[in-house]
């Protein structure tokens, strides 16, 4: 791990070409190599780059700005690593105040459980992709009693309308930010996203962290 300036260093010189880009990017692009980009993707390369001579196997991912809200937020992931969460929160705590930026580490739950459930959470884009955690139903499939991990339906409307991939890419985001991270990866085990049904009794998104902590093998 290398000193958490040398990255910021970096992204305050960088910053305003994010704010310039006039279309989101998948959070599956900076993964690619550069041959394989266009010339705003080679951006979010060298951020990835750059993050990983910070810490590897750490990734980012970029939400904003929207219609309502000026400010672009980057969240750096763990993955599910508990090894990596000191050091996203060390990059964080040594993040630089920039106007138009929300500097997060995606490692406790970030949503309000109240605004979720009274349907006045925050909106999420990815691309053409709006949604809320408030929109989003679920239903367990399978469950591994020595894992204790689940497999988990999420279900959503105009299911049809968007890629699988920016659709696996944006619920994951988003139940990072409703359990946080610990709690998304050491209990679902794998995730499957489905067009919401009719006349189906599914269990609303937000009372997905109860349901794990309540579970019984006898049900």
């Amino acid at each position: 791990m290398k000193n958490p300036n040398t990255f910021w260093n970096w992204f305050i010189e960088n910053q305003h070409k994010f704010l310039q880009q006039q279309k989101p990017i998948s959070p599956s692009s900076h993964h690619l190599k550069p041959q394989q980009l266009t010339d705003n993707e080679v951006l979010y390369y060298n951020l990835q780059t750059n993050l990983n001579n910070y810490c590897n196997n750490l990734s980012f991912v970029l939400i904003g700005p929207s219609a309502k809200k000026s400010i672009q937020q980057l969240i750096i992931t763990t993955n599910g690593n508990k090894s990596l969460i000191l050091y996203a929160a060390n990059l964080i705590c040594k993040a630089p105040k920039l106007p138009g930026w929300k500097f997060t580490a995606s490692i406790k739950p970030r949503q309000n459980l109240d605004k979720i459930v009274s349907g006045n959470d925050s909106l999420y884009e990815f691309q053409n992709l709006k949604i809320k955690i408030s929109d989003l139903y679920f239903l367990p499939t399978n469950y591994c009693s020595i894992t204790q991990k689940f497999d988990i339906t999420v279900y959503l409307t105009e299911y049809w309308k968007h890629p699988q991939q920016l659709l696996q890419q944006a619920i994951t985001i988003m139940l990072e930010d409703l359990l946080g991270e610990h709690l998304a990866y050491s209990k679902i085990n794998h995730l499957t996203i489905k067009q919401y049904p009719k006349n189906t009794n599914l269990i609303n998104a937000y009372d997905m962290k109860s349901y794990f902590e309540t579970f019984s093998i006898t049900q």
